[in-house]
């Protein structure tokens, strides 16, 4: 990557240096051999990122913020670059969309960012403007400018910046009701970009893409920016299309040649599951260098199952890249080294549940857990593992919080020092400082980082330490009819913690003892892999569980709809303690109300 101080002065000089080159490319629907795709060379992504920037001269002024709400395509990534070149801050959020939740959402992030624009496509622009104006947002201007021909001579000035000028915003995915905007300089996108092209290498002219939403930092960093920062190609498609017909993903990467495309682990797991030999056929996968696996956590069974599904296709094991990223370090934090199958370790479940890391061979008679390495941290992050009460690092088989240093950690939170003096900059029980707390839980093995869970997301039952998503995987297996959907683990206080699991299944079309059947097994599930005795598991439509635009699990959110009985029931199981703190909860409401 070239020592540019800010990605708008790295945009022109890629641009003049090779200007005829495809820097984007957007092709709807890969499914199609003779489908339309819009290529964008690097001179007209340059014009446009400045032909934007005069355009926002009126309503904007350097250091605004201005949200970016666009429809799949290319649009994004020109609006984006165009309010930097504006010298202002682009807010990546989704488009609203019908639901409730999200709009407030939406309407939350505009708010506290405090935006001084909306910029979108001239198709969304009704539906932008009565969103804002529903929001209490209607003085905001809402603009589109994907209409107005490209004047590469539009005269632009470059807007007085540096690397501590701030970047953008990243409102990070979470299911909280006050949406924090991660702060990111260009500095930290700089080290970040560098981060992520020493995991994965490449170089220029690589070509990198998938489905991931560019509003989401995993599509923000990973597929649009990293192959724009070396003078590569990012290519892009619908999410919404992927989700629908998983092998187009698969599609595009043969298609358009494309190196490394990264996705959540959920992501590979649908792959698995629904591609069909048919749409197998014909297709080649052996120019695929990184599969990035990150987001969320990364199952061993996944990587198994993908690398063993799509061998006939040329996907080779090593091609298979686990890593660790987040907001609040930009993006990259580690990733598996180039050319080398996945890291998974056997270990002994009932140790890893009282937080020790205790290696097993294939005679251990106990139950084991998989653990899949994300990699080893480049030169320049600093991860130690540190026990969350006592600040102390822990020994070297001992799981505690990852805590990180580099010149990729954020500044903090947009308008929120309370939170920002609790994440960033903390020290250890020495004193040494400087440290970001990121609220997962893991440990560092002969140079491998093994993310284990979320210190907020970790169950405790019964004196035992699990992981939902572990919980989560292995009720997927004890049926057919539950593989293709999620659940969410968690747990209700009854006074004492009791789990809950609610599971995704077609259960409309079963009769009630094919029901019953399936939840007593589930149960017996729990209680003989994970110890947790009694548990209520919950049957639910497909979809009804909530997650995230980018696919995560809302854990909490499907809590406080359980307790609500807002879920969608198709059947359940309940203790007696469960059910009477749901009653509770429902009688309490009523009195408020």
């Amino acid at each position: 990557m070239s020592d540019h101080e800010t990605f708008v002065d790295l945009i022109q000089h890629r641009a003049a240096s090779h200007p005829g080159r495809p820097a984007l490319i957007f092709d709807p629907d890969p499914a199609l051999s003779d489908g339309p795709v819009r290529t964008v060379t690097w001179a007209d992504l340059a014009a446009r990122a400045r032909q934007i920037a005069t355009l926002l001269a009126g309503p904007v002024r350097a250091g605004d913020r201005v949200l970016v709400l666009n429809e799949p395509g290319t649009a994004f990534a020109e609006n984006f670059l165009g309010v930097q070149h504006a010298g202002a801050v682009p807010v990546p959020a989704p488009l609203p969309d019908g639901y409730r939740r999200q709009r407030d959402r939406l309407a939350g992030i505009a708010r506290n960012a405090q935006v001084a624009a909306i910029l979108t496509d001239a198709a969304a622009l009704d539906v932008v403007r009565a969103w804002a104006a529903e929001s209490a947002l209607a003085d905001v201007p809402c603009l589109a400018f994907d209409e107005v021909a490209l004047d590469p001579a539009a005269e632009w000035e470059r807007p007085p910046i540096d690397g501590s000028t701030i970047a953008f915003l990243q409102y990070t995915s979470g299911s909280t009701s006050t949406p924090k905007g991660v702060v990111v300089d260009h500095a930290n996108l700089r080290h970040n970009l560098r981060t992520f092209h020493e995991i994965l290498g490449g170089g220029e002219g690589e070509r990198v893409g998938g489905w991931l939403p560019m509003y989401h930092d995993f599509g923000l960093i990973g597929q649009l920016l990293a192959p724009l920062s070396v003078g590569g190609c990012s290519v892009g498609m619908s999410a919404t299309a992927f989700l629908k017909r998983p092998h187009t993903w698969l599609r595009l990467i043969d298609r358009h040649d494309i190196r490394i495309s990264p996705a959540p682990n959920f992501a590979y797991d649908l792959c698995t599951r629904r591609v069909t030999d048919d749409q197998i056929a014909g297709l080649d996968l052996s120019r695929w260098a990184q599969a990035v696996n990150g987001s969320e956590p990364v199952q061993a069974t996944t990587l198994a199952a993908f690398a063993h599904r799509f061998a006939g296709a040329g996907l080779r094991p090593e091609a298979l890249c686990p890593g660790y990223g987040m907001a609040e370090a930009t993006l990259s934090v580690s990733g598996a080294a180039e050319d080398r199958p996945p890291v998974v370790t056997t270990v002994d479940a009932d140790l890893l549940e009282r937080d020790t890391m205790v290696p097993v061979d294939a005679a251990h008679e106990g139950p084991v857990r998989h653990l899949v390495s994300s990699g080893g941290a480049p030169a320049g992050i600093d991860i130690r593992i540190v026990h969350p009460v006592t600040r102390r690092p822990q020994p070297a088989d001992r799981i505690g919080e990852i805590w990180l240093r580099s010149d990729s950690v954020a500044r903090g939170y947009w308008a929120d020092p309370a939170a920002t003096a609790e994440v960033f900059d903390n020290a250890l029980a020495d004193g040494e400082g400087g440290f970001l707390r990121t609220g997962d839980l893991g440990l560092l093995r002969d140079g491998e980082l093994y993310v284990t869970g979320r210190i907020k997301e970790l169950l405790i039952v019964n004196g035992r330490n699990l992981y939902p998503h572990d919980i989560e995987a292995a009720v997927r297996t004890v049926d057919d009819r539950l593989s293709r959907g999620v659940g969410a683990a968690f747990t209700v206080e009854t006074p004492h913690e009791e789990l809950v699991v609610v599971q995704e299944c077609r259960a409309r079309s079963m009769d009630p003892s094919a029901r019953s059947e399936i939840v007593t097994a589930v149960r017996r599930l729990l209680s003989t892999e994970f110890g947790v005795g009694a548990a209520s598991v919950v049957l639910v439509r497909p979809g009804a569980v909530p997650r995230t635009t980018s696919g995560k699990i809302q854990r909490g959110l499907a809590r406080m709809l359980f307790l609500s009985e807002t879920l969608g029931t198709e059947h359940e199981q309940l203790t007696a303690a469960v059910r009477d703190a749901r009653a509770g909860r429902r009688a309490d409401d009523r009195v408020r109300s």
